[in-house]
C-alpha cells in the first residue's frame, strides 16, 4: 500500500502530452459484477495534482456506462519495473467535448513488485498517425485542464 495519491512515477508518465505507447488499463465493474478492462492513453487523462485527475471516455463505451453507474475505477500501469494500481472515485461533469469527462480523486494506491522477477513492460501501443493523434491528444488534454 502507498499513500492515497498518484505515485510519482505514474504522474511523471501522465505529464507529457505526447507520451506515445504509455498505456493505462482502466478497470471498471460491469453489469453482473464482472470486471471490464478498457485501455486508455495519456490522450484521455490528466493529473491535476497528486490526488485529483480528469479523464475522458467515449460516451457510448462500456467503460463510460460502468463509470456512470458505479463512480469507481482502478487505473493500472507499469512504470519503472513496478505495477501501479490506483483506485479512483469519479464524478461526471459537463465539458462541451464530444467525450464524457469525469473528475476523479485517488482513494488508494498500490505498488506491486516481486523479489524474484522484474516487470519489463506493460501494455504498449504504436500510433498509426502520430502527428494527427498527438494533435488530438494535446487538444483534449488542454481542454481537460482548462475545465477548472
Amino acid at each position: 500500500m502507498l499513500d492515497p495519491r498518484l505515485p510519482a512515477p505514474f504522474a511523471r508518465e501522465l505529464a507529457a502530452d505526447d507520451n506515445e505507447g504509455f498505456t493505462i488499463a482502466l478497470l471498471t465493474v460491469a453489469d453482473g459484477g464482472w470486471p471490464h478492462q478498457a485501455l486508455i492513453s495519456v490522450g484521455e487523462i490528466v493529473a491535476l495534482d497528486d490526488v485529483r485527475l480528469r479523464l475522458a471516455t467515449w460516451p457510448a463505451s462500456t467503460a463510460t456506462r460502468n463509470l456512470l453507474a458505479t463512480g469507481r475505477a482502478t487505473l493500472v500501469a507499469v512504470v519503472d519495473a513496478e505495477v501501479f494500481a490506483v483506485r479512483v472515485e469519479v464524478a461526471p461533469r459537463e465539458s462541451g467535448l464530444e467525450l464524457q469527462v469525469f473528475d476523479g480523486r485517488v482513494v488508494e494506491a498500490r505498488s506491486d513488485t516481486a523479489p524474484y522477477a522484474t516487470v519489463e513492460s506493460g501494455i504498449r501501443f504504436r500510433l498509426h498517425d502520430p502527428a494527427a493523434v498527438s494533435s488530438r491528444w494535446r487538444a483534449t488534454r488542454s481542454a481537460l485542464r482548462s475545465l477548472g
